[in-house]
């Protein structure tokens, strides 16, 4: 057999891929094919509500199930109760509101898929149904209700380059709403968590795009520092930025540490569009075009990612 020699380094030179081999061969290990001896699973449940209040949680039918090692609610995460990238208003485990379909509410581990599945269906919550929040021109105009502490709008930037006022022969104006998108990258999230002999820390095996991110936010949800908290990088099956954000990490991380048991979460593709959805309406207002040729325009660009709703004031360019 032949074997072809390619010169490393050198400007113009196609780079290595050193998991190349083993993806061909199909030898190559993914995050959801991590597995460790005598491990947990690990499951989450969520709100079939957009938005409602919690009037009351009972986890004890799950406790009666043989098998079930740890339930966990919001009321058992140590430190911060939120996360986020740019604000961190994303909770751990909704606790008062839940204010999208598929927010977190409780996470079990239990010896088998199955066994998290009799669980998470044992678990009684009440919810108070709401009006949600379904028009992100509502949240700006402030016509909806706050269904956050501080408002409905994260944040207003105003972005001005042009003149605002030039026109073309042909003005095409619209108004476009694009439904919920989703990356749908072949490997859904999925994570193993091992804790530390002594209990006072955690190492987890995640496929994610910021390693030393999430480590900081885990470390703020989790209580402790961060050198605590060892992140390694699971094998990615696709990514497109949607593994920017955190998903499981913190729940695998903390039924780990609370039973003292490795334990693995690994999410379906339903639960994958519902943990990582975003629904975006875009506006676009008088567009003028001449010959394909854009001479000016003005973008409105209203954005709503399930709790975490984004304004941007119009844009001339």
């Amino acid at each position: 057999m032949s074997i072809t020699k390619t010169q490393r380094d050198v400007l113009g030179s196609s780079a290595l891929r050193p998991d190349g081999i083993s993806k061909v061969q199909g030898d190559f290990a993914f995050s959801s094919d991590l597995h460790a001896e005598n491990m947990l699973w690990g499951a989450t449940l969520r709100s079939p509500h957009p938005y409602a209040r919690i009037v009351s949680i009972d986890v004890s039918g799950a406790w009666k199930i043989a098998g079930v090692e740890c339930v966990i609610t919001a009321d058992d995460v140590p430190g911060q109760l939120t996360y986020g990238l740019i604000s961190e208003d994303q909770p751990v485990f909704a606790k008062d509101f839940v204010r999208y379909m598929g927010e977190p509410i409780a996470a079990v581990a239990a010896d088998h898929p199955e066994t998290c599945r009799r669980a998470l269906a044992a678990i009684h919550v009440v919810y108070e149904v709401l009006t949600p929040l379904t028009n992100p021109e509502h949240a700006i105009d402030e016509s909806h209700e706050p269904i956050h502490p501080d408002g409905n709008i994260i944040r207003r930037q105003r972005i001005i380059h042009g003149d605002a006022n030039a026109t073309a022969p042909i003005v095409v104006e619209g108004t476009y709403d694009i439904g919920m998108q989703d990356q749908a990258f072949l490997g859904t999230e999925s994570a193993l968590a091992i804790p530390d002999h002594d209990g006072a820390g955690v190492e987890v095996f995640v496929a994610t795009q910021w390693l030393h991110e999430d480590r900081k936010q885990m470390a703020k949800c989790l209580g402790m520092p961060e050198e605590k908290i060892r992140l390694v990088l699971g094998g990615v099956g696709g990514a497109f930025g949607a593994r920017e954000d955190i998903s499981l990490q913190v729940h695998t991380a903390l039924l780990a540490m609370r039973t003292s048991r490795r334990v693995k979460m690994q999410y379906g593709r339903e639960e994958s569009f519902l943990g990582t959805c975003t629904v975006i309406l875009l506006k676009s207002g008088c567009v003028t075009m001449q010959i394909l040729t854009v001479e000016s325009s003005r973008l409105k660009h209203v954005s709503s990612s399930t709790a975490v709703p984004i304004h941007l004031l119009p844009l001339q360019f």
